[in-house]
């Protein structure tokens, strides 16, 4: 199986990663990302819970830069 994801990309991003449905009320830690799949386990009141990256509309990196989830994916070709 090949890998659906940049890890390179997602490694070179300052830890932790947050993630958000709309950028603006709730930021949940991400706790691992699957890069052959695209399924990650976030951190949701002390409990893990499994979703697709696809899922959420917004990544936060530790230096507070939002990303895009689509830039994550190999094929994806934006600068």
């Amino acid at each position: 199986m090949t890998d659906l994801l940049n890890m390179e990309l997602i490694n070179s991003l300052p830890q932790p990663l947050w993630v958000s449905e709309n950028g603006k009320d709730w930021w949940w830690p991400v706790v691992d990302i699957d890069v052959q799949t695209g399924l990650m386990r976030i951190d949701v009141c002390g409990k893990l819970q499994v979703n697709h990256i696809s899922d959420w509309r917004c990544v936060r990196d530790d230096s507070q830069v939002i990303h895009d989830p689509d830039t994550f994916y190999l094929e994806d070709e934006s600068p």
